[in-house]
């Protein structure tokens, strides 16, 4: 499972160094509910493409001693099994809803153009759960830039279990996911 976490630092600084972030103490398993403090169980390599530069990332594991399952803290900017970190994948969307020049590649930009649409449904319900009441117009293209400027803005707040068991939280952490 991977818990999204706001990083307190840089990606810059933090791709140099990872010892410089204090990790939290996580002290209930997401996974099983067991009230026990979840032990640190390592690293594991990732990349993160920001502003056309590639960084070599180590995200911190956590190992739950009750039901055994290991518990990963993704940082908020970066998508589970995506490479381009979540403000270039939202750019990236949002030249494609206004048909301008992609910030990615063509095909790429095609790709997060449909399951982008495909997930809007799910999109607008976990904003709708966390008290968004815009009306988003007829024109779906104007609607899914509204949607986008919105998905800018949102942030994970504390890494918590209430909200890391929150489906619209887990929604908005990972928009692009094949399905909800």
């Amino acid at each position: 499972m991977q818990i999204p976490w706001n990083l307190p630092v840089k990606l810059s600084i933090y791709a140099k160094d990872r010892y410089s972030v204090v990790f939290p103490v996580l002290i209930k398993c997401p996974c099983c509910n067991s009230a026990v403090k979840l032990k640190r169980h390592g690293f594991y390599e990732r990349n993160a493409l920001a502003n056309k530069r590639c960084y070599r990332i180590s995200i911190c594991r956590y190992l739950c001693p009750a039901c055994l399952k290991t518990v990963s803290l993704l940082p908020w900017f970066l998508l589970p099994y995506f490479q381009h970190n979540r403000n270039t994948i939202l750019k990236s969307l949002r030249e494609s809803f206004r048909k301008t020049t992609a910030a990615v590649g063509r095909q790429l930009a095609a790709f997060y153009h449909k399951r982008f649409l495909a997930n809007t449904p799910a999109i607008v319900s976990a904003l709708r759960e966390q008290h968004w009441r815009e009306r988003l117009p007829a024109d779906k293209n104007k609607g899914a830039i509204k949607i986008v400027r919105r998905l800018n803005f949102t942030r994970a707040s504390e890494t918590t279990l209430a909200e890391v068991n929150s489906l619209s939280n887990r929604i908005l952490a990972n928009f692009m996911a094949r399905s909800f």
